[in-house]
């Protein structure tokens, strides 16, 4: 009941203007690293292994974070599944629990590359961790053209709940991802513009039109 419920998310996204309530999670990855010793849960699933753990401390290299200092965001790339591979690297929240209404904001951008392109999926289980827990929303094509913010609410009842990243696609067709600034919070943060799933949406749109 639930997953449907999370699944249902992906059509809640609006534009956030109520004064920020209490934080169940704000995150600005300062410290990548530090995030096991959080409750954060790092799961490279991609297929074969790749070399890195998935999720890392950002590369100034590729860009600058959203806020703080300049390498203060979480990062993944093609490498973390071998060329010809698949990418499937997660990276999940700590437990946190959910009242009706909770909002979810976070930023992501994607290296600037006309060959290449970086795809992210994110979900919510019920506070399980392995990767069959989640009820994911459809991956979308992360935008190259600086930092974007997603903010959704979560419509379920009260329980326990963790937040999950997925990397994925084609190794040999991604390049580099990141994300910053994730707060959780139990009433709307406030932001200018919120957007939920605009890749993904269109992602859909475009499938629906190749089978017309």
């Amino acid at each position: 009941m639930m997953k449907k419920a999370l699944v249902a998310l992906a059509i809640s996204g609006m534009a956030m203007s109520a004064q920020a309530g209490d934080i169940m999670i704000k995150e600005g990855f300062e410290n990548v690293f530090s995030l096991p010793g959080k409750g954060w849960v790092f799961n490279n699933a991609s297929t074969p292994g790749g070399a890195t753990n998935g999720w890392t401390q950002g590369t100034t290299a590729e860009f600058e974070a959203h806020e703080g200092s300049p390498a203060s965001f979480a990062g993944a790339n093609f490498a973390s599944a071998p060329e010809g591979g698949e990418l499937n690297a997660w990276l999940i929240s700590p437990e946190f629990m959910t009242t009706w209404g909770n909002t979810v904001s976070f930023w992501l951008r994607g290296a600037a590359s006309e060959d290449y392109s970086d795809q992210i999926a994110f979900g919510l289980s019920q506070g399980g961790s392995e990767l069959i827990d989640f009820a994911m929303n459809p991956a979308f094509t992360v935008s190259q053209d600086g930092w974007t913010q997603y903010t959704f609410e979560i419509k379920a009842r009260e329980g326990k709940a963790r937040l999950a990243f997925q990397y994925l696609g084609a190794a040999d067709a991604s390049n580099y991802v990141g994300l910053d600034s994730l707060v959780i919070a139990d009433i709307p943060e406030p932001a200018s513009a919120a957007i939920l799933l605009a890749g993904a949406m269109g992602m859909v749109m475009s499938r629906r039109r190749k089978r017309s």
